[in-house]
């Protein structure tokens, strides 16, 4: 996949993890977490894999926005995501390692840290 091809295949995942209660399922979201998933929230705690999942499937919908997309690509199999959401409750710049795995993009790393 092309560098804009795949930064945009990526910004619609973001998307849809920005958002989950857009899915018609929620529990499609699942598989786009790997195994080894970890998250450094905005809050300062953190997050394994199973957490986030319970967050995603419970929360309430939000009104955010994603600005500043880029991708850089770190390795073969490996792009790392920033950006920038913006929220009616704060603006906060977000991170994320994407690995591709079984011919899929799956969400290994996520950060969200607090703009000041």
């Amino acid at each position: 996949m092309k560098k804009p091809e795949l930064q945009d295949h990526l910004y619609a995942l973001e998307e849809r993890l920005l958002h989950p209660d857009r899915e018609a399922d929620r529990k499609a979201l699942i598989p786009l977490f790997a195994e080894e998933y970890k998250e450094f929230c905005t809050s300062g705690r953190v997050f394994n894999r199973q957490q986030t999942i319970d967050v995603l499937l419970t929360g309430a919908a939000r009104p955010a926005t994603i600005h500043h997309f880029y991708i850089a690509q770190l390795a073969e199999n490996v792009v790392l995501a920033t950006y920038r959401v913006t929220t009616t409750v704060a603006i906060s710049h977000r991170s994320s390692l994407w690995t591709l795995r079984d011919n899929r993009w799956q969400l290994y790393f996520h950060q969200g840290t607090i703009a000041t």
